[in-house]
């Protein structure tokens, strides 16, 4: 009976690290298309929209934006945003101001990643009524040198739905397409 015990978890193990090796490469892949995107496309409004686009369709994820720093850095202006509430925001040219409470600005501000994986129970964080189905959400500064010049914003329809090795390749990824400004 031990024996057959030990047995079903060792098989439960391998299951586990299979897929985690199957995340992994998945998160590889998805980090090579964005440096690929980020080397070879030369104009920084493409850029922006590949990489926004890449993101949402590699990482499957609700919603993705990159917002940039406006002259005088006092807000944080929409360059590129995905989906319906994308096309809004952007058409509105939507922007939040660096002081607010939203999570892009605290990230800019603080230059640290913000991160809520249950949205409902987040202080720091502003409801947009076009993402009603956000559960959980990220916002990473985007810093080229030593200077902040915006913010990647990505919403999840999971809640905790950005664990370690995720966030450690957005911030891989930031790293690689710094050029956006």
């Amino acid at each position: 009976m031990h024996f057959n015990r030990m047995v079903a978890r060792l098989e439960e193990l391998q299951t586990s690290l299979g897929k985690q090796v199957e995340e992994r490469t998945r998160l590889l892949r998805a980090t090579n298309e964005m440096a690929k995107a980020s080397s070879s496309i030369l104009d920084p409004d493409d850029l922006l929209k590949r990489v926004i686009t890449l993101f949402t369709e590699q990482f499957d994820y609700y919603y993705a934006a990159i917002y940039l720093l406006a002259p005088g850095e006092k807000w944080a202006e929409l360059k590129e945003a995905t989906g319906e509430a994308g096309k809004v925001l952007m058409q509105n040219r939507h922007r939040l101001e660096i002081t607010g409470k939203s999570m892009v600005a605290g990230c800019i501000r603080d230059r640290s990643p913000r991160i809520s994986q249950n949205t409902s129970e987040e202080r720091q964080r502003v409801e947009n009524p076009l993402l009603p189905y956000t559960r959980s959400e990220v916002a990473m500064p985007l810093i080229a040198g030593e200077r902040v010049v915006g913010a990647l914003n990505v919403q999840s329809t999971r809640a905790a739905d950005f664990g370690l090795a995720v966030i450690e390749t957005m911030q891989n990824i930031d790293r690689k397409s710094t050029r956006l400004n």
